[in-house]
């Protein structure tokens, strides 16, 4: 049993050797996420030039490619389901497994089952993006390594999150979202140690990664600021497009959410609604590449290009309905790119619209482009931090940063009046766990530590107010790392790390309830 005393100290100590593992973690994931963008933009460029170079004169050519798509369909199906806990995104995964509402029993098999079937489903033109699996492959690693170190829940919890920031810094080549992603999204709370060891993690990926790829941004974008413009007709601009945004986030998430049911709810056997979906797939590499994979293209094409304004509604409409129509068969992929695609063709549409009547020029639609996916991002996942962070790595584009605060705030505060959930918790609420998930390792009583976020249930509240689970006893607090010993009046404020001791048999259940009450609702 742990005591009090020493997650006081796994909290606060310093401990080289976690450090030292969570680098270990950070490199071996950026060498393999690494490796599996690399086989996601090689088979892409394979793709768009075998499609470019066919037509309908060769009709041979094109039966092999639908058998072929198919084919890559059934097989990703397989391994769907016979590793179930390596579909989707993964990151309500990873939430899952740090709430110790899943388990990975086959990790390795999962890796290799996570990198393949995104490469092939991925590659086989359906909407999906590499970031989700990639954040998922971290934590596979992190998983293997904590097992072969033999590190206890709580370090191991400390090695999941690194590997998880490793592998967003590794997909997208932004470390510091991915130390705030994996703090603001999936480990809901910050301490200095857990920043040390995220840090730790995405540097060795990132580093690793500019190897592979190079020290440029994500998105090769040249963006002048719109000096010309009347600062505070700016200004009234960013909070329309953030107010317009919002809604849109809210109607990718219902529209992801409806596809699932649908998808679930027709009665066909799972191998013919993939097939239709892989030939749904194929016809659109055919007549609309722009819409397939993951879209980084697409993003960039916006950039240089010009576009009618109805001609980019459609691609919207398509590419939302065809990412939802892609998620909802569970086959490994993320929304994380898709998403940040059609936030720039909102904000294409945006600036060209507002061109049109006030000839406010190129440079401000490019600007709209880059606050578009920023302000997306934010109304459908709800972590404005990570929202701007990603977009300024991704982009280079610092002297944006007050608009792309502004959008941010605005598109989430919009959201939040319109009650719509952060979809990573819909998909984590939707997602099966596993039943009675107890470490083999750690059996009977535990100490665990939550964080009190402001304005949460628990903030500013005594602890006699609070309705505790049975079994469970509030052992200590650590207040600006100090541990004080609760009594009944004793207030919690945000900020505060309570240290609980309760059977570990009901840790899953009893953590995922305290998580909810220690995060605004």
């Amino acid at each position: 049993m742990n005591s009090a005393k020493d997650t006081v100290e796994k909290l606060y100590k310093g401990n080289g050797k976690l450090y030292l593992a969570c680098l270990l973690v950070g490199v071996i994931t950026g060498v393999i996420v690494s490796c599996y963008r690399w086989a996601l933009e090689e088979i892409g460029i394979f793709r768009n030039k075998y499609f470019s170079d066919i037509s309908l004169d060769n009709p041979i050519s094109l039966l092999k490619m639908w058998l072929i798509f198919i084919a890559a369909g059934l097989i990703v199906n397989y391994l769907f389901k016979k590793f179930p806990k390596t579909s989707g995104s993964g990151i309500p995964q990873v939430k899952g497994l740090i709430l110790g509402r899943i388990n990975y029993n086959n990790w390795f098999f999962e890796l290799l089952a996570k990198f393949f079937a995104g490469i092939l489903g991925i590659g086989a033109g359906l909407s999906l993006g590499r970031e989700g699996p990639s954040v998922q492959l971290g934590s596979y690693v992190a998983y293997g390594t904590s097992k072969l170190l033999k590190k206890d829940i709580v370090e191991r919890n400390y090695l999941l999150t690194s590997g998880s920031s490793a592998g967003l810094a590794g997909a997208f080549g932004a470390p510091l979202a991915g130390v705030m992603f994996s703090i603001e999204e999936i480990h809901k709370y910050l301490s200095g140690k857990l920043l040390i060891c995220a840090f730790v993690a995405s540097i060795g990926a990132d580093f690793v990664g500019r190897r592979f790829f190079g020290v440029q941004t994500s998105f090769n974008i040249a963006i002048k600021y719109p000096l010309d413009i009347n600062p505070y007709f700016q200004f009234f601009l960013y909070v329309v497009f953030g107010i317009i945004i919002a809604f849109f986030g809210k109607l990718f998430t219902v529209t992801l959410v409806k596809c699932q049911d649908i998808f679930t709810g027709v009665k066909l056997p799972r191998e013919i609604k993939v097939s239709f979906i892989m030939t749904l797939s194929f016809i659109l590499c055919f007549v609309l590449p722009e819409v397939t994979g993951g879209g980084h293209n697409l993003v960039e094409s916006l950039i240089h290009g010009k576009t009618i304004i109805y001609t980019l509604i459609i691609i919207f409409v398509i590419k939302l309905l065809f990412t939802a129509i892609s998620y909802s068969t569970g086959f490994a992929g993320g929304i994380f790119l898709p998403m940040l695609v059609l936030g720039a063709i909102i904000g294409k549409v945006f600036g060209e619209t507002i061109d049109i009547f006030a000839q406010t020029g190129s440079d401000f639609t490019v600007h709209c482009i880059v606050l578009g996916m920023a302000a997306y991002f934010v109304a459908v996942v709800r972590a404005p931090i990570t929202g701007v962070i990603l977009i300024l790595e991704m982009t280079g584009s610092f002297h944006l940063l007050l608009a792309l605060t502004t959008v941010a705030v605005v598109s989430f505060y919009v959201t939040e009046l319109l009650g719509q959930q952060p979809v990573y918790e819909i998909l984590y609420d939707r997602m099966k766990k596993d039943d009675n998930v107890v470490d083999e390792e750690n059996q009977g009583k535990i100490t665990i530590e939550l964080a009190v976020m402001a304005e949460s249930l628990l903030d500013g509240k005594t602890i006699s107010e609070i309705i505790w689970p049975d079994e469970v006893l509030i052992i200590a607090i650590i207040r600006n790392g100090v541990e004080k010993i609760p009594k009944g009046r004793t207030v919690m404020m945000a900020g505060d790390i309570l240290v609980l001791l309760l059977p570990e048999k009901i840790v899953p259940e009893v953590k995922e309830k305290l998580m909810k009450h220690t995060s605004v609702e």
